[in-house]
C-alpha cells in the first residue's frame, strides 16, 4: 500500500478522534461545556508526505512515509480498515448525539443516553487501535489523546 496513503489514512483517523474527544469526554464523565473551548497542546496532523504531532504549535515530531517501512505491511493496510470504521462511528454520533440536548422527557433521554454509551462502547477497539498504530510508528501519544483514551476504555 502507498505510504502517503498511509499518512493520509491515519490523519484522517487522528482527525475523527479530535472531533469526537471533548463531546465523548463531557458525555461520559457527565461535565458541561466549558464556556471557552479547550485548546489540545498536542494536535498530530498531516503535512505533506508526513505525519507531524506539535505540542504548543512547534514541531515535536515528524514520521515519514520511509519511517512507516519498518512496519509490517498487515499493520499499514489495517490503519485504513481503522480510518474508515471510526468514520463510521463518527457519523453514528454526530447523527445521535446533538438529539440529547433536546429530549424533555426523561425516557427519551435515558434512550439517547443509552444509545451514545453503545456508540463509546463499540468505538472502544478502534480507538485503541488507532492510539495504537500511532504509537508503534513512534508517535508520543500525550494531552487529549491519553484522556479520552482513559475515558473511553474506562467506559
Amino acid at each position: 500500500m502507498d505510504p502517503v496513503t498511509i499518512i493520509s489514512a491515519a490523519a484522517s483517523a487522528v482527525g475523527l478522534i479530535d472531533k469526537i474527544a471533548d463531546q465523548v469526554e463531557r458525555f461520559m464523565t457527565k461535565t458541561t461545556k466549558p464556556a471557552v473551548p479547550k485548546e489540545h497542546r498536542l494536535k498530530i496532523e498531516k503535512e505533506g508526505d508526513a505525519l507531524v504531532s506539535r505540542d504548543h504549535g512547534n514541531e515535536y515530531q515528524r514520521i515519514t512515509t520511509k519511517d512507516l517501512q519498518k512496519l509490517p505491511e498487515a499493520n499499514l493496510r489495517h490503519i485504513k480498515v481503522l480510518e474508515q470504521a471510526m468514520e463510521n462511528h463518527y457519523s453514528i454520533w454526530a447523527a445521535v448525539y446533538p438529539q440529547l440536548a433536546l429530549a424533555v422527557d426523561p425516557i427519551a433521554k435515558a434512550k439517547i443516553e443509552q444509545q451514545l454509551k453503545g456508540i463509546v462502547a463499540d468505538m472502544k477497539g478502534t480507538l485503541e487501535g488507532i492510539l495504537g498504530f500511532l504509537e508503534d510508528i513512534g508517535i508520543h501519544l500525550d494531552d487529549h489523546y491519553m484522556h479520552i483514551r482513559n475515558v473511553v476504555m474506562s467506559a
